[in-house]
C-alpha cells in the first residue's frame, strides 16, 4: 500500500501480483511525505501476544496500515477528501492462477517436497487450517463496489503500469522484475485443477470474477494461445462446504 502525496495517487496492494517488484518500482517516485504500508517487525511486537501483523490488519488507526491494507481502512485513515481525490489503482489476476501461484508459495515456505494442489485444496482440514484463501476484493472495493480507479492485470502488467504511471505525469522507464519466483518453468495453471476445485475457486472469488470478467484458460490444443474452457456440470455442483478467509 503507499499513498503518494507527491504525484496524488494511492496504490492499493494485493496479494499474489507482482507486489512486491511493483512497490519497488514505484518507491523510486515517492516524495518523503508520502506513506508507505510496512510489515517491518517494530519494537513493541516483542511484547505482543498477538502478531504485529493482524494487529495492523485489524486496527490500522492504532498500529498503522498494514501493507495490504484494504480501501476502506485506507479512505478511514486518509480521509475521504484525499481518497476520492487522488486516483487509485491496484493489480489484479485471474484467480485460478492466483490460486496456484498461492498454494505453491505457502508449501515452499514449509519445505514440502511432494506438494499436490487439487489433494490439498479438497482437504477441508487444509482449507481450514491453512491461509488458502485471499481476499483481495476488499483491498480495492468497498461492499460490492470497485473504488480504485483502475485495475492492472498482472498479465499484462509492464505495460499498463508503464501507461498508468505515463497518465499521472510520471515518465519512468519501467521493466518489472520477478522478485519472488518460487517455482521457474511451472505448468500453466489450468493443469492442477479438477472440475471440483475449479468450481471452488469460482465460489470463493465469485465478485472477482464476475466484476472482472475472469475465465477458466487452458492452452490450446496446438499451443499457440489460451481459450477459456466453460463450465461443465460437474464443475457446477456443490460438493465442498467451509474454506477460512485470510487473516
Amino acid at each position: 500500500m503507499i499513498i503518494s502525496h507527491k504525484h496524488r495517487f494511492i496504490y492499493l496492494r494485493t496479494e499474489k501480483t507482482g507486489s512486491t517488484s511493483l512497490s519497488n518500482v514505484l518507491e523510486t517516485v515517492l516524495g518523503d511525505e508520502d506513506i508507505r504500508g510496512t510489515m517491518s517487525r517494530p519494537a513493541w511486537a516483542r511484547y505482543s501476544p498477538i502478531h504485529h501483523g493482524a494487529l495492523k490488519r485489524n486496527f490500522p488507526q492504532w498500529f498503522g496500515l498494514h501493507t495490504h491494507a484494504t480501501a476502506k481502512q485506507v479512505r478511514q485513515i486518509v480521509g475521504k477528501k484525499i481518497f476520492d481525490s487522488y486516483f487509485k489503482f491496484a493489480v489484479e489476476r485471474n484467480p485460478w492462477d492466483r490460486q496456484v501461484s498461492l498454494y505453491f508459495h505457502r508449501e515452499w515456505k514449509k519445505n514440502n517436497k511432494n506438494p499436490d494442489f487439487d489433494r490439498d485444496m479438497r482437504s477441508a482440514i487444509y482449507r481450514n487450517t491453512e491461509y488458502c484463501k485471499l481476499n483481495n476484493w476488499s483491498i480495492y472495493a468497498i461492499g460490492n463496489e470497485v473504488v480504485v480507479d483502475r485495475v492492472l492485470r498482472y498479465e499484462n502488467l509492464n505495460n499498463e503500469i508503464t501507461s498508468t504511471l505515463h497518465d499521472l505525469g510520471i515518465d519512468i522507464e519501467i521493466e518489472m522484475p520477478r522478485m519472488r519466483s518460487y517455482a521457474p518453468g511451472r505448468p500453466h495453471y489450468s493443469t492442477y485443477y479438477t472440475d471440483w476445485t475449479r468450481n471452488l475457486v469460482a465460489k470463493w472469488y465469485a465478485k472477482d470474477i464476475e466484476a472482472l470478467g475472469y475465465t477458466f484458460e487452458t492452452k490450446s490444443d496446438d499451443n499457440t494461445g489460451l481459450i477459456a474452457k466453460p463450465m461443465t456440470a460437474a464443475a457446477n455442483e456443490q460438493p465442498f462446504q467451509g474454506g477460512q478467509a485470510a487473516p
